[in-house]
């Protein structure tokens, strides 16, 4: 685990750190200005310079917003601000306002939505534009791919950081199905052996007299309570935390390429109620897995009068293949077995399963 969490930060900074680059682009137009013959008052670069250090400050906070997947809305209205300060000041705007334009664009290239960046490129491209007009579409083009390299880093740390989130979930659900397994070997192998154990040394006890009849019965007494304290251990490794799970769910459903939404009901469930939605939601998200195309899944578990509802829903189901899977088939089981009831189906090209059970 901390291997992946390192591979993690590395591939985080290394976004942060390509996308950032483009904040150094107003800094190569101050020195172009500063440089060149006649410069401007010192006063004027003097202001270009602290908007162009404000500039890189909020440039690299909205590539670390953009990182963790929000958007960027009030640092794109302040670098734009910025930008066009640093275009007021500088004498050489053929050159320098055109880096400090190109550096706004380029934050098109961050989570925002489609209209915006349209929108931030098209400004950037005319005031480009506006002092060297026959270089419109170089900048246009220069720009466009800007934006576009941007927003292939960062759709690239989405795959990847969903591809790391996918597999910790995947390992938590595999040490998940080790606990059910072992708890179902220690209850059928060890519990059945206990009972036969009490069973035989009652009968022993009624054969015998005096001292060996008490030590049967001694026997028997142990028996009874190792078999007890057996089926308490296993109960507890059978109890799973259902919102862990419907995080792992969540997690490797978007690894998946497929949208999750979850509601959850604002009470508490018993262990055995949540142990049970827990196995049918992991039930459930497998054959979203296997038998779709989904994008979209919508998980909801809701509680009122006494009894829980679960209802996971999906788009684009696969057509049904005319025999009835097994897997549905132990969902329904196990919700009769608990006393409810559950039903599954297409409609209006969504694969809905519904179960209903006491609380």
């Amino acid at each position: 685990m901390s291997d992946r969490r390192t591979e993690y930060q590395r591939l985080r900074r290394a976004t942060m750190w390509s996308v950032a680059g483009g904040a150094l682009l107003p800094w190569v137009g101050l020195f172009w200005t500063a440089t060149a013959p006649g410069p401007p008052p010192p006063w004027q670069l003097v202001v270009a310079g602290a908007s162009a250090a404000a500039f890189t400050v909020v440039y690299w906070r909205a590539a670390r917003i953009t990182v963790t997947g929000t958007h960027a809305r009030t640092e794109v209205v302040i670098t734009g601000v910025l930008a066009l300060v640093i275009f007021i000041m500088t004498r050489e705007p053929e050159f320098a306002g055109a880096m400090a334009a190109l550096a706004w664009g380029a934050l098109a290239g961050l989570h925002v939505s489609r209209f915006t960046a349209a929108l931030m490129i098209l400004i950037a491209t005319v005031a480009c534009a506006a002092f060297q007009p026959h270089a419109v579409v170089f900048y246009a083009a220069t720009i466009s791919m800007v934006v576009w390299l941007n927003r292939f880093q960062f759709w690239f740390w989405t795959v990847v950081k969903a591809s790391l989130e996918g597999r910790d979930a995947q390992a938590k659900l595999a040490v998940t199905e080790e606990r059910l397994r072992f708890s179902r070997d220690l209850h059928d192998v060890v519990g059945h052996s206990l009972s036969a154990i009490a069973v035989k040394s009652e009968l022993a006890a009624r054969l015998a007299s005096g001292p060996a009849a008490e030590e049967m019965l001694e026997v028997r007494r142990l028996a009874r309570e190792s078999l007890k304290e057996i089926r308490s251990v296993v109960r507890g490794y059978r109890t799973v935390d259902l919102n862990a799970e419907l995080r792992s769910v969540r997690a490797v459903m978007e690894a998946a390429g497929i949208s999750c939404a979850l509601e959850l009901p604002d009470t508490a469930l018993g262990d055995e109620v949540s142990t049970l939605l827990a196995w049918l939601v992991r039930e459930s998200s497998t054959n979203v897995l296997r038998h779709s195309a989904a994008t979209r899944c919508r998980i909801k578990v809701a509680s009122t009068g006494g009894w829980v509802e679960l209802t996971v829903s999906n788009d684009h189901p696969k057509p049904p293949s005319g025999t009835a899977g097994s897997g549905l088939a132990g969902m329904s089981e196990r919700v009769a077995a608990h006393g409810g009831a559950l039903t599954a189906g297409q409609s209006d090209g969504q694969f809905t399963v519904r179960a209903r059970i006491p609380a």
